[in-house]
């Protein structure tokens, strides 16, 4: 005799066990998705410190002949 009887209905384990595996599968989906619009906003800073530097040098240059 198990030391420990089952005391909950199996259909109903089951049934727990698939809402946890459902719940999970949603979860590493989520965490797929913030990663992802994490490293496109990593990207995208890239970019604007990018231009912000080009910006800056541009400035930082001495006025042409024309000026």
């Amino acid at each position: 005799m198990p030391r420990f009887p089952l005391t909950v209905d199996p259909a109903r384990s089951r049934a727990a066990g698939l809402r946890l595996g459902a719940a999970r599968r949603r979860f590493d989906l989520s965490t797929i998705a913030l990663r992802r619009a994490a490293l496109d906003h990593v990207d995208g800073e890239a970019l604007v410190s990018a231009a912000l530097r080009a910006a800056l040098e541009r400035v930082a240059l001495p006025p042409g002949p024309g000026l």
